[in-house]
């Protein structure tokens, strides 16, 4: 089996495709468990339990963001601020986010207003508008404007979408109307004004909806169809553009937010006869953006792994972590690196380059080209996890222990190898699974003998709802090591 490994990240909310011998399957959960610290397996719950949305279009016309429960820190009850009261005005159309987090301080607060944007006695306007930008003298008679919040928008199609790579340049004539890009950009009727901060007066081809589901239904409708979206609203189905070599659902190895071009900004606009020590006093209240980098994971999982033959050979003349010098650090840089291993880590190993063996071990000295490429996780659903005994595949599962790697997919017995790895990272819980449909036999885990574990829908399927109707977990990665094949173009029956 080749030993290339295929890498796909995932963010908040990520899957996983697996290459070669399997392939991945992410499954949402609802939310997560009360409490996951590190990484542990559970028992497996294997209890069984028992349309595409609508297209519609609304208007291009403004309409008010619907509010959403806060979760940033800064926008909880803190004591109160000394000073005149503040009177805060809002444009209809900013971010739902900093809305809600303005909204809330009337419950919390007694020295802050809430009034609409055209009021007279506002001390503070929030909107798009960067005039006046910069500082003044308290005299002044003409308000100062000050950048307060960015809303980072995320260029997105449909998730089967291969290439997803693209420059600025060409969304923005896209966005004026050039319909030999795109044949049309979805957009959310209520971020229209940010976008048009961004990029200009919108042409005939962009299309505003009231909803995400109407977003996401009308970039699955036609591939030609670029949605435009603010990144806190992406949804599992679509995937983001890599746009000018940046994108957002990285993590900070990889993502510069200076450096992306999808970011609008609001602007407070202090009144002359606001406190002096107004927008101060408001900074310690308000999140900052739309993209709270603390909760997000990149998750990257490799097809099978097996460091035997001819790449063996090139290990013991090279180095053992010659097979990571390309890969090893581009999937190092993921927050969770995951490696799906299927040979066993055998003492007193031999290299046995014979194109007809089939029975693989892997020098313990080889886990350097795992460690070179940053790996966390270890899948073993693999079907050459006893090719050389019990014993020994019970010494490579001792050997992955004390190197501190948790495995899933396999394990010292049944129950082992079907109970899932849970993972919290960045508040998010996480679960690993995995099974083997391919065989053969002596490859799977019995009551009492280590393996991977064998593939059943039944026992799969209610693993998944097991954790997502108990509030589990946010994300379900399943590994399937489902057969052969030495083509990256999936097989037939593996194709929707």
């Amino acid at each position: 089996m080749s030993p290339n490994a295929l890498l796909h990240k995932f963010a908040v909310l990520i899957g996983a495709i697996m290459i070669i011998a399997g392939v991945g399957v992410a499954a949402l959960a609802l939310t997560r468990f009360p409490s996951l610290p590190g990484i542990r397996n559970s028992a497996l719950a294997a209890t069984i339990k028992d349309a595409q949305l609508p297209l519609s279009r609304s208007s291009l016309s403004q309409s008010t963001s619907p509010l959403v429960a806060p979760t940033s820190e800064a926008t909880q009850p803190l004591a109160s601020i000394p000073g005149e009261p503040l009177v805060i005005a809002l444009a209809s159309t900013l971010p739902t986010d900093l809305i809600s987090a303005t909204t809330e301080l009337i419950s919390t607060r007694t020295d802050v207003v809430i009034t609409s944007e055209d009021a007279a006695n506002a001390s503070i306007i929030f909107n798009w508008e960067a005039a006046g930008e910069g500082t003044s003298d308290a005299n002044s008679a003409t308000p100062r404007s000050e950048p307060t919040f960015q809303q980072f928008f995320a260029a997105a199609t449909r998730f089967d979408t291969i290439d997803l790579t693209i420059r600025r340049l060409r969304i923005e004539r896209a966005w004026r109307g050039d319909t030999n890009i795109f044949s049309s950009i979805a957009v959310l009727t209520s971020t229209v004004p940010a976008l048009t901060q961004l990029l200009g007066n919108a042409g005939d081809s962009v299309v505003g909806y009231a909803t995400m589901d109407e977003v996401v239904a009308a970039t699955w409708a036609d591939r030609d169809i670029l949605a435009l979206v603010p990144f806190d609203q992406l949804q599992p189905s679509l995937a983001v553009y890599v746009v000018d070599g940046q994108t957002p659902i990285e993590n900070a190895a990889k993502f510069n937010p200076s450096a992306y071009p999808l970011v609008a900004t609001v602007y407070a606009h202090i009144q002359p006869h606001a406190p002096s020590d107004a927008l101060s006093r408001l900074s310690v209240l308000l999140p900052v953006n739309n993209r709270d980098s603390s909760k997000i994971t990149v998750v990257a999982m490799t097809g099978v792994t097996a460091m035997v033959r001819l790449t063996a050979e090139q290990m013991d003349r090279q180095g053992s972590t010659w097979p990571a010098e390309v890969v090893g650090p581009e999937l190092a840089t993921a927050d969770l690196t995951v490696i799906s291993n299927e040979v066993p880590f055998v003492p007193d190993c031999e290299t046995n380059t014979d194109e007809d063996n089939l029975v693989f071990c892997s020098k313990p000295e080889y886990l350097a080209t795992l460690k070179a490429s940053g790996v966390d996780l270890i899948g073993l659903t693999g079907n050459h996890q006893n090719d050389y005994g019990l014993e020994d595949a019970l010494t490579s599962l001792t050997f992955y222990a004390d190197e501190g790697l948790p495995v899933y997919g396999g394990g010292a017995d049944k129950s082992s190898a079907f109970a899932p790895l849970l993972v919290e990272h960045n508040g998010n819980q996480l679960a690993f699974i995995g099974a083997n449909s391919y065989g053969p036999p002596s490859a799977w885990a019995t009551d009492f003998s280590p393996g991977s574990a064998p593939f059943d829908l039944a026992i799969m399927s209610a693993s998944i709802r097991s954790l997502k109707a108990d509030d589990a977990v946010d994300v379900v990665f399943g590994e399937l090591q489902y057969q052969e094949s030495y083509d990256v173009t999936p097989l037939y029956d593996q194709r929707l």
